[in-house]
C-alpha cells in the first residue's frame, strides 16, 4: 500500500509594480529647479549686485552659495525620503549614495555662504570679522541658523568614512537624523533674511512650495509606510541561530498575502523587543517571498547583539518596504554568475529560487571561514537543480595563494564570464575587487549588478 505525501502549498507574493518615473522626468526636475531659483535671483537684481564692486561681488557670491546650500539640503532630504517612484527607478543604495554627495555640496556651499557674507558685511560696516559675527548674532533667527549649520557640519564629519567606520550603525544613524533638525533650524533665517524672500512675493511662494513639496515626499515615503506597518504587525514564527552568530528569522501574518515583493529585495525591520522596538534595520530576504512567510538572515552584531538574542517565536515585527532593485529581471534572461560574501549571500540565495534551469548559475561564495558560508546545502541543491556550479572560497586574504577576483582567477571558474549577467553582493571591499576583475575580464558594466549595503 502506498501512502501519498501531501506537499505544502506555497504562494509566491506578487512582484512590486514597475515604477512610472522616467529618466527624462527626473532630469527636468534636477535642471528646472536650480534654473528657476537662479532666474528669481537674477530678476531680483542679482547680476547688478555682483558687478557693483568687491562688496557686491562678495554679497552676490554669498547669496548664490546660500541658495545652493538650501537646494542641496532639500535634494538630500528628497533622496532620503524613500519615495517609492524614485526607489523603484534607481534603488535605495544609489539614492543614498547621491544623498551623501549632495550633503557634501550643501556643507561646502554653507561655508562659502558664511565666509562671503561676513566678509561683505565687514567691508560695509568697517568691523572686523569677529565683531561682525557678534553683531549679526543679534538678528532674531541667526542663532538658530548657526546652530543648524553646526549640526550640518557634525553630520558631515560623522559621515566621513574613517569616522563612520568606528561608530556603531545605530549611533551614526541617530546622529545623522540631526541633519533634518538643521534644515528646520535654518528655515526661520531663510524666510526672514534670505535675499529671495524679502519683498518678493512670488519668490517667497516658490521657495515655500519647494519646502512643502519635500516635506510631502517625506510624509508619503517615510511616515505613511511606518504608520501603515504599525497597524499591520506581523509575528516571528521561527528563529534559527547560525554557526557564525548570524540568525534567520521567519516572519508571517494575515496581512502578508496582500504585500508585494521580489527575491533580492530587502525590508526595514523593527522588532518588538526591548532595545529594538524604537529602531529599524535593513535586512534582505533569504528565500523567495511567499504569502505564507518571509525569511530574513542577518548578522546580530554591534551594540544590539544582546537585544537580538531576545527575539523569539511570537515576537511582533513591523516591516517597511520592500526596497532594492537587485531582482532576477536584471539578468534579462541571460546565463548568470553570482559573487556573494557576508550578508550578501542572503539576497543572492533568494534570487536563485527564481532562476530558470537554462540560466545555469555559477555561484562564487567568498568567506573567511567555512562556517560563514550561509545556506551551503540549500545553495548546493539550488545550483545543481539549475545545472550550475558552486565554488566556495574560504580563507583570509593573507592565506590564499591567489587573489580570487583577478580576471584570470574569475575566468578559470567561469570560462564564459563575458557572456553572463553577474550579480555581486557583499562587503564593499569585496564588491569593488570583484567589479574591477569582472570589467577587466570582459563583462560590460551594464551587466554587472551590484547593490551596496554600507550606506
Amino acid at each position: 500500500m502506498t501512502t501519498a505525501v501531501e506537499t505544502p502549498v506555497t504562494t509566491p507574493l506578487a512582484p512590486p509594480r514597475r515604477g512610472r518615473l522616467r529618466g527624462a522626468d527626473l532630469l527636468a526636475v534636477v535642471l528646472g529647479i536650480p534654473a528657476t531659483a537662479l532666474a528669481l535671483w537674477l530678476v531680483d537684481g542679482g547680476l547688478a549686485l555682483v558687478t557693483s564692486g568687491a562688496e557686491g561681488t562678495l554679497t552676490g557670491v554669498g547669496q548664490l552659495a546660500g541658495m545652493a546650500a538650501g537646494l542641496a539640503a532639500l535634494a538630500g532630504l528628497a533622496l532620503a525620503s524613500r519615495l517609492r517612484g524614485l526607489e523603484r527607478r534607481y534603488g535605495l543604495d544609489r539614492m543614498l549614495g547621491w544623498h551623501r554627495y549632495v550633503g557634501i555640496a550643501a556643507v561646502t556651499a554653507l561655508l562659502v555662504h558664511a565666509v562671503a557674507l561676513i566678509a561683505a558685511y565687514s567691508m560695509r560696516s568697517g568691523r572686523d570679522p569677529f565683531s561682525q559675527v557678534v553683531f549679526l548674532a543679534g538678528e532674531p533667527w541667526l542663532p538658530a541658523a548657526l546652530a543648524g549649520g553646526a549640526l550640518m557640519l557634525l553630520v558631515a564629519l560623522t559621515s566621513w568614512r574613517r569616522i563612520k567606520s568606528r561608530m556603531a550603525y545605530e549611533t551614526w544613524y541617530y546622529l545623522h537624523l540631526l541633519g533634518y533638525l538643521s534644515v528646520v533650524l535654518a528655515l526661520g533665517h531663510v524666510l526672514t533674511m534670505g535675499s529671495d524672500f524679502v519683498g518678493n512675493f512670488w519668490a517667497t511662494l516658490w521657495w515655500i512650495g519647494l519646502y512643502l513639496a519635500v516635506a510631502l515626499m517625506f510624509v508619503v515615503g517615510r511616515w505613511w509606510p511606518l504608520l501603515r506597518s504599525l497597524t499591520r504587525p506581523l509575528k516571528v514564527t521561527g528563529v534559527q541561530r547560525l554557526p557564525d552568530g548570524a540568525i534567520s528569522v521567519w516572519v508571517a501574518g494575515p496581512g502578508l498575502a496582500a504585500a508585494r515583493a521580489a527575491a533580492g529585495q530587502f525590508f526595514m525591520l523593527r522588532f518588538g523587543v526591548k532595545g529594538l522596538w524604537w529602531q529599524s534595520h535593513p535586512y534582505s530576504m533569504s528565500n523567495r517571498p511567499l504569502a505564507e512567510g518571509l525569511r530574513f538572515t542577518f548578522h546580530a552584531r554591534g551594540d544590539d547583539a544582546a537585544d537580538f538574542a531576545r527575539i523569539r517565536p511570537g515576537t511582533r515585527v513591523w516591516l517597511q518596504g520592500p526596497y532594492g532593485t537587485l531582482g532576477v529581471e536584471r539578468s534579462e534572461g541571460r546565463q548568470v554568475a553570482m559573487i556573494a560574501g557576508g550578508s550578501g549571500i542572503a539576497p543572492l540565495r533568494a534570487i536563485l529560487d527564481d532562476l530558470r534551469p537554462e540560466q545555469e548559475p555559477v555561484v562564487i561564495v567568498r568567506v573567511s571561514a567555512w562556517h560563514q558560508a550561509w545556506f551551503l546545502e540549500e545553495l548546493e541543491q539550488l545550483v545543481a537543480d539549475r545545472g550550475g556550479r558552486l565554488h566556495v572560497i574560504a580563507g583570509r586574504r593573507t592565506s590564499l595563494r591567489v587573489d580570487p577576483f583577478t580576471p584570470v582567477a574569475l575566468q578559470s571558474l567561469i570560462p564564459d564570464l563575458a557572456e553572463r549577467s553577474v550579480y555581486v553582493c557583499g562587503p564593499a571591499a569585496m564588491s569593488r575587487a570583484a567589479s574591477r576583475g569582472l570589467v577587466a575580464g570582459g563583462v560590460p558594466r551594464s551587466r554587472i549588478h551590484i547593490e551596496r549595503y554600507d550606506y
